[in-house]
């Protein structure tokens, strides 16, 4: 009996570790596409906050990030109107809601490669 549950554990951890790179890299793909053009490099802008901190940005329902790009123009890096407009189109659209694990799995794997603890403002 250990041997199958040690087996299904392994098999389960392999199986899930390149799903988990895939949407990682999935990830990184929607931030170089939807949220570059606003706060530049991933290395600039998200490490500027936490893992608790983008955690409490990334909430479930994807709805916390939504409205801080539709309601709070401060959080904008270069807030041309175009481009805040361009901006709130994506978070209006079926694709941000599509595509938001994997642009949210991008956010906290970066963070937490970069060992972020604290960020001085």
């Amino acid at each position: 009996m250990f041997k199958l549950i040690s087996f299904i554990f392994i098999f389960s951890s392999i199986f899930f570790i390149p799903l988990n790179a895939k949407s990682s890299f999935n990830g990184q793909k929607v931030y170089l596409k939807e949220c570059r053009i606003c706060h530049k490099g991933s290395d600039i802008f998200l490490d500027k906050y936490t893992v608790p901190q983008w955690k409490n940005f990334l909430n479930k329902d994807s709805t916390t990030l939504a409205n801080i790009h539709l309601n709070k123009k401060k959080y904008y890096v270069a807030s041309k109107d175009d481009v805040v407009k361009d901006s709130h189109s994506f978070f209006k659209s079926k694709n941000y809601k599509d595509e938001y694990k994997v642009l949210e799995n991008f956010i906290i794997k970066h963070v937490e490669k970069s060992g972020i603890i604290f960020y001085n403002h």
